[in-house]
């Protein structure tokens, strides 16, 4: 048997540590999953205002911890990531607690309750480059008081919870700067990306066996978020994925048009680059219901326009961490062949109702070519344009009224028309997800020109009214009117 030697680590690595590659968003997330799986149904994000020494704490009503628990929690891999865990616990590696709050801060202090008996624990990065030694401090009672900032003193629970404070925050203000103003917009963001990461804890869906939380930042809710807009989109059945727990679930949200001023606060979208519905389509992978990634199709589907309105959302469990290469911020997952496989499969078929909903955003149409005012004109190695459809009837009827003179500038302003198209600037306006303003044409000039054109399908062509009325029902701008075929009916009859 061969010689051993044992390597005790420096205590240097904590200071390795704070480079695993949190930020600040997913370091105070990665506080939460803790604070979940000790059944907190109220966790407040707490940070320090004018007149206060920086601090930024994490206060929960969870079960809190006694002693032995507690010196677990602060070690380092204190839990086997191996092991079996509940179905609720999001924890991993044993680690989260330690690295997500050193990335962040210098000093982080653990006060917990648990049958109304507190115990506080410390590690202070200087405190151990100086005693070099893994000395985690032990505060008493006292000690505890003058460590808490009397406002988070105040909120500590009494029976049972636990506080994660952060102080000496070095890595935040780096990130954010010094002033109020812009530790502020950064909490702002924080609270945006915690309301979606964790929107089902938060307003848990009809089938998640979970109890719902609540999560503030400075006294103030997280905003609420559903990226599927469950309550309007279109739904795809459930798919269970063979011989695993994980399941697909297939969502097409409404045209952008019809989306509510609510549907766009629940999808966070705004003007700018990274939440329009571009950029946000694709899986969201979420691990015991907390979301770990979204916003990609692991290159199955390429992010387009044309599929932007589609969402899955893949469940799966934490006993397949695994085979999903969870990362230590549980930020990042890769899913396994078994599970790529279904997911190609469900994607190809997902993506048909956004490409429709798209193309006919719900009207009335047909495949005549003379359907539309507007017509697609495909040309070599994928271009396309735009012209004016002139044996559409409108724009026909329209024609005849017209003397030869009249009729050659027609034709020259139908070409500068489809000249002058607006391709980049409508690209531009859509994939920022501005709505288009339809102007409503009059009821009273759609039934002029439609008596117009029945006298001559009545009198030239013979048609009768139903026949007058399928065939120019799904064709612009009649097919525009909800009651369109009233209108048309109408007319036949006067």
């Amino acid at each position: 048997m061969a010689n051993s030697i044992i390597c005790t680590p420096d205590p240097n690595l904590l200071e390795s540590m704070r480079s695993v590659g949190y930020n600040l968003n997913t370091a105070i997330a990665d506080i939460i999953d803790n604070s979940i799986a000790a059944h907190a149904r109220q966790i407040s994000i707490r940070y320090f205002n004018h007149g206060e020494e920086p601090y930024v704490a994490i206060i929960d009503d969870g079960d809190g911890m006694n002693y032995i628990t507690a010196i677990n929690a602060m070690k380092l891999a204190g839990a086997n990531p191996n092991s079996t865990r509940k179905t609720n616990d999001l924890g991993r590696f044993g680690l989260g607690l330690k690295t997500a709050s050193l990335s962040q801060a210098r000093s982080v202090l653990l006060s917990t309750v648990q049958d109304s008996v507190r115990h506080t624990l410390r590690w202070d990065l200087d405190h151990v480059a100086a005693t070099r030694q893994w000395d985690l401090e032990v505060l008493d009672h006292e000690q505890m008081q003058q460590a808490l900032p009397p406002k988070i003193y105040d909120l500590m629970p009494s029976t049972h919870g636990t506080c994660v404070l952060w102080r000496n925050l070095d890595r935040l203000q780096t990130t954010a700067g010094d002033s109020l103003r812009e530790i502020d917009q950064v909490m702002l963001e924080l609270s945006e990306y915690l309301g979606l990461v964790f929107h089902r804890y938060l307003h848990p869906y009809p089938e998640d066996e979970i109890k719902q939380v609540a999560i503030t930042v400075n006294g103030i809710p997280v905003p609420e978020r559903d990226p599927f807009l469950i309550e309007s989109s279109k739904v795809t059945p459930v798919q269970r994925i063979p011989g695993t727990d994980a399941f697909l679930y297939g969502y097409t949200l409404p045209y952008q048009n019809k989306l509510t001023e609510n549907d766009k606060k629940l999808l966070n979208l705004r003007e700018s680059k990274g939440y329009t519905l571009t950029d946000t389509q694709g899986f969201y992978i979420y691990r015991a219901y907390r979301l770990i990634t979204w916003g990609s199709w692991y290159r199955m589907l390429p992010r387009k326009a044309i599929t932007k309105l589609s969402r899955v959302r893949v469940d799966i469990p934490n006993s397949m961490d695994a085979e999903w290469t969870l990362d230590i911020k549980k930020s990042q997952a890769t899913p396994p062949k078994i599970i790529r496989d279904a997911m190609k499969r469900y994607v190809n078929s997902l993506a048909a109702p956004s490409r429709r909903i798209q193309q006919f955003r719900g009207r009335k149409t047909s495949d005549d070519p003379e359907a539309r005012v507007w017509d697609i004109i495909s040309e070599r190695e994928g271009t396309f344009r735009y012209e004016i459809n002139e044996r559409n009837p409108y724009i026909q009827e329209f024609i005849h009224t017209l003397s030869s003179d009249q009729k050659r500038n027609f034709d020259n302003m139908l070409q500068i028309f489809a000249a002058t198209f607006p391709y980049a600037d409508i690209q531009s306006r859509l994939s920022l997800d501005q709505r288009n303003e339809e102007i409503a044409l009059s009821k009273k000039s759609i039934q002029d020109r439609a008596k117009n054109i029945w006298l001559v399908c009545s009198q030239v062509l013979k048609m009768s009214p139903q026949e007058f009325v399928d065939k120019y029902k799904t064709q612009e701008p009649f097919s525009l009117f909800a009651d369109v075929e009233t209108i048309l009916m109408e007319i036949t009859h006067e």
